[in-house]
Parts: C-alpha cells; sequence; structure tokens
C-alpha cells in the first residue's frame, strides 16, 4: 500500500476521455429514457469510486508488479476505448455513439472500461481490486444496455 505515480496513471488513463466528455456532452439527449433499477446505479457508482481510487492508494503495489499478458489486455482495453470515444467526437458527439455496437461487440464504451479494471484486479492477484472492479461491470453494463435497447 502507497501512494506512486503509476497509480495514478493507471485512474488517469481511464478518465481522460470522461474529462473531456465534461466539457464537450453529447448532443440530441433523448428525454424519453428510463433510468435501471437503482441497484444497477449504486453498484456501478461504488464500483466506479472504488476502481478509480483503490488503483490511487496501492500505487506502489502496482507499481512492483511485472508487466504481463494481463497489463497488455489492460492496453489494449484502453485503445479500444479511446478509438470508440474519438469516434464519439468526430461523429459530432451524438448521444447515441455512447452505445453503438463495434462490430459484435455491443456497448463498447461500457465493455472495455469494465475489464480494464477486471484485468487490474487479475493482474494484481486481487480481490480488494477485482470485487468492485465487477460491480461496477454489473452496474455499468446493467446501465449501458436498458440505455441500448431503448435506444434501438
Amino acid at each position: 500500500m502507497g501512494l506512486h505515480i503509476t497509480g495514478f496513471l493507471v485512474a488517469l488513463f481511464i478518465l481522460l476521455p470522461n474529462v473531456l466528455f465534461a466539457f464537450l456532452p453529447p448532443q440530441n439527449t433523448p428525454n424519453y429514457l428510463h433510468t435501471s433499477p437503482i441497484i444497477f446505479t449504486i453498484l456501478e457508482q461504488v464500483g466506479r469510486i472504488a476502481c478509480l481510487t483503490l488503483p490511487i492508494v496501492f500505487g506502489k503495489k502496482i507499481a512492483e508488479q511485472d508487466i504481463n499478458f494481463m497489463t497488455v489486455l489492460m492496453g489494449i482495453c484502453l485503445l479500444i476505448y479511446y478509438l470508440c470515444w474519438i469516434y464519439f467526437f468526430i461523429k459530432g458527439r451524438e448521444y447515441d455513439q455512447l452505445f453503438k455496437p463495434l462490430g459484435f461487440i455491443p456497448i463498447p464504451m461500457a465493455v472495455f472500461p469494465a475489464l480494464y479494471f477486471i484485468f487490474l484486479g487479475i493482474w494484481l492477484h486481487s480481490f480488494i481490486f477485482l470485487v468492485p472492479a465487477l460491480l461496477f461491470a454489473i452496474g455499468h453494463l446493467v446501465s449501458s444496455w436498458n440505455i441500448y435497447t431503448q435506444l434501438k
């Protein structure tokens, strides 16, 4: 346990597109969308907060780990996530682009950050990281799928 720049970077890398999103929100957000049941919102938010703070708190542990296949998978998830965000901005920040499938992968902008954190937990062999990642994944995927199905 301990702060280290590596932990900050793990959290920052996944947050960068969301910073842009805060200043450049989507266009044409439908007003007819219904939210998911509150339990999924709670799971998503609790998981998200833990997934973003744990790498900072345990940054030293992350920095001490060897790079392996899991870190490569994390990098691939991050790259695909960035490409989805670039596509979103290129397409004029249209709301529905946030939920468009990527080939055979539905809701990729929910799938890839969830996988990023799951792979982080696997890489660290840590339930402390894996459990919040799974909570985030469940909440985020269900909420995103809910919106995706309403937009169809």
